[in-house]
């Protein structure tokens, strides 16, 4: 952000283009449609992209009066916008005086290679003020030459405002007010404001659409350079360890305390192997694995933003609840990096914290539709055989039980398949375990899910460091 003294102000100068880039994203919505014009000799359709420029209706039909200094008309179709309006809004507003304090930690630069390196850099203090809100009015102004081309454009923009459509100014971390939406408030089927001298009829139909934007004021940027971590070892010990203490011995501390971390920028995702083995992969809130740069997301680059890390004793806890405040029925592992992968974290899970089993293991997951015993990818039947159906087993096919419906788990007797999980009677929370891959399953209610695989949003994860 520019930001400069001036001696003609008691308030230094400052201009960081931001009702500017709300204007612009704003005529971005409108730029790539297409009319289409007429037929080709080869029969094929010939679509015109239709330009979109920044200007009132009296500017546009005043460079069309003159041939927009030049000796050619200005062609028909085309879009113009501009504002017509800038309100105040107060009931956006909140605490006017609300500051917020982030942390902002650079990587270390080393000006001998001229490159960053995978350590922690200088930290910086971005005290964030509060935006002042308003309302900006644009109009968009449908220039046309036939009802056509205005029916044309009309139907692909006004599908797009249902009633709002979303809009993001930039890409920076720390700006709070990136996210704004356009709603359309009006219409105007027709206007002919072309003044007198131009042969061309040309026809103007006009939208009115409303954003609500918010301004920022500078933000102050401050430098750490006295103390900006600080890292605690608490070790618990019992009374043995206690008792060889007070006589200036050794002792073995019994680890109890740890820093949680919950990430923000990142996704993690949770997977589990054939072989039964547990892995974390670190993630960008996009879900890719990779960050600005093209470079593979270091798991150690994260601990050394935030604590010490210890292989194997250090956890990570996964939230099974829809409230990432409720961590009673946490998954807890410890973890250690992968020697293979900087983006991957090994995985030793607490049997005690994965929830047991209300239902017999199932021998595999089936579609009986496609798949029946000897068919090459399923054995012939054997008594204690337990299938769960990804679909309802055909009535036509004899092999399988005939009523056996999706979701419903079936077991063979040794002579017959019976319906052991009857999935249109039961609505309470169930588990079991696929035998084929491993996976623990968990029955909804209303349907059969991976219990705890899958990615994790920020705060449905944490890191006990």
């Amino acid at each position: 952000m520019a930001y400069q003294s001036s001696k003609l102000t008691a308030v230094p100068y400052f201009y960081d283009k931001q009702m500017r880039k709300y204007i612009q994203q704003f005529i971005r919505i409108f730029a790539g449609f297409q009319v289409a014009m007429h037929t080709n000799k080869e029969g094929n359709i010939v679509y015109q992209t239709v330009p979109v420029r920044y200007g009132d209706v009296s500017r546009m039909a005043a460079h069309i009066v003159r041939e927009n200094s030049e000796n050619v008309l200005q062609t028909t179709p085309f879009i113009s916008c501009h504002v017509t309006g800038l309100e105040t809004a107060p009931q956006s507003r909140t605490y006017a005086q609300y500051e917020e304090t982030m942390p902002v930690y650079e990587k270390k630069y080393n000006e001998e290679t001229g490159s960053y390196e995978n350590e922690v850099g200088n930290v910086y203090s971005i005290k964030r003020h509060q935006p002042v809100p308003y309302t900006l009015t644009m109009q968009v102004d449908l220039w046309t030459s036939n009802t056509e081309q205005k029916l044309q454009l009309l139907e692909q923009i006004l599908v797009l405002f249902n009633p709002t459509l979303n809009i993001h100014t930039n890409d920076n971390p720390l700006d709070w007010s990136t996210l704004s939406y356009v709603e359309l408030i009006s219409t105007t089927w027709s206007m002919r404001a072309i003044p007198s001298g131009v042969d061309d009829i040309i026809d103007i139909s006009t939208l009115t659409f409303q954003l609500p934007i918010l301004i920022n004021p500078p933000a102050k940027v401050l430098r750490n350079t006295v103390i900006h971590t600080i890292i605690d070892n608490i070790d618990e010990v019992d009374d043995s360890g206690l008792d060889l203490l007070r006589a200036g011995g050794s002792y073995t501390p019994i680890f109890t305390s740890y820093q949680v971390v919950t990430m923000d920028q990142h996704k993690m995702k949770f997977t589990i192997d054939n072989a039964g083995n547990a892995s974390a992969q670190l993630l960008s809130l996009s879900g890719s694995s990779l960050d600005s740069d093209g470079n593979l997301l270091d798991w150690k680059n994260v601990f050394k933003s935030f604590g010490e890390f210890r292989d194997s004793v250090s956890q990570i806890r996964l939230v099974l609840s829809n409230d990432p405040s409720v961590t009673s029925n946490d998954i807890v592992g410890n973890i250690k990096l992968n020697t293979n992968n900087i983006n991957l974290l090994d995985i030793t899970l607490d049997s005690n914290t994965i929830p047991s089993n209300t239902l017999t293991p199932v021998s595999a997951v089936i579609n009986p539709q496609i798949n029946f015993p000897g068919d090459g990818t399923l054995t012939a039947s054997a008594t204690g055989d337990r299938y769960l159906l990804t679909q309802d087993t055909p009535g036509s096919n004899g092999i399988w039980a005939a009523n056996a419906k999706k979701h419903d788990i079936i077991e063979y007797d040794g002579s017959n398949w019976n319906i052991v999980f009857d999935a249109s009677t039961t609505n309470t929370v169930q588990y079991t375990t696929n035998l084929t891959t491993v996976d623990s399953l968990k029955w909804t209610g209303i349907e059969w899910i991976n219990s705890f695989e899958g990615t994790y949003n920020p705060g449905f994860w944490r890191l006990y460091l």
